[in-house]
């Protein structure tokens, strides 16, 4: 498309045409799809961003100056929900961490555990589903309560390993629990 005729269009958007708006999403749908992909390459939020980032554009046409690239403007937009969406997840995950820490400390302190809650019983299958090192560093970490410095020392290996190899166990018994709980719902 000209940059003549995108400009046209844009024009005609400002002034209410939303049909000319349906020329503009397929002119730059598929560059702005591979945009969103290269920066969080997760299929279902691809589409979704980019219908945000059309939904956005829409009612913010009359911000956009015509005669400047629409296509960078839309990639700055789809930016800026991409780098918000990152954000809530790793807030997501961060609150899903601590809740599983609340859960093996419980599951450690043999007085506080309930063992109706399914998210203890499909935490207990996660643990003894690990290798025997990830379940003897849960047990170091939340039985002895033993600092990381602690744990190296004792496993011969660096505080940073232990810090990183106890976050990776607590992903994959994320990830386990989820996927119970989702087996769950679905029977």
């Amino acid at each position: 498309m000209s940059d003549d005729r995108e400009d046209e269009l844009v024009r005609a958007v400002q002034a209410g045409r939303l049909e000319d708006f349906e020329e503009l999403i397929h002119q730059h749908a598929s560059r702005l799809k591979a945009f969103v992909a290269m920066r969080l390459p997760i299929p279902h939020l691809i589409d979704e961003i980019a219908h945000e980032t059309f939904v956005f554009a829409y009612h913010h046409i009359n911000d956009f100056e015509v005669g400047t690239d629409l296509g960078k403007w839309l990639r700055a937009i789809a930016f800026n929900l991409i780098r918000k969406e990152t954000l809530r997840h790793q807030r997501v995950a961060k609150h899903q961490e601590r809740y599983l820490e609340h859960c093996l400390v419980q599951s450690a302190a043999k007085d506080e555990f309930r063992p109706e809650d399914p998210v203890v019983i499909y935490l207990e299958e996660c643990v003894d589903a690990l290798p025997d090192h990830q379940r003897t560093l849960l047990r170091m970490k939340y039985r002895l309560s033993q600092s990381s410095k602690e744990m190296a020392r004792a496993l011969d290996q660096s505080e940073a390993w232990v810090r990183t190899t106890l976050c990776r166990v607590r992903a994959g018994l994320r990830d386990c629990i989820e996927a119970k709980a989702e087996a769950a719902s679905r029977s």
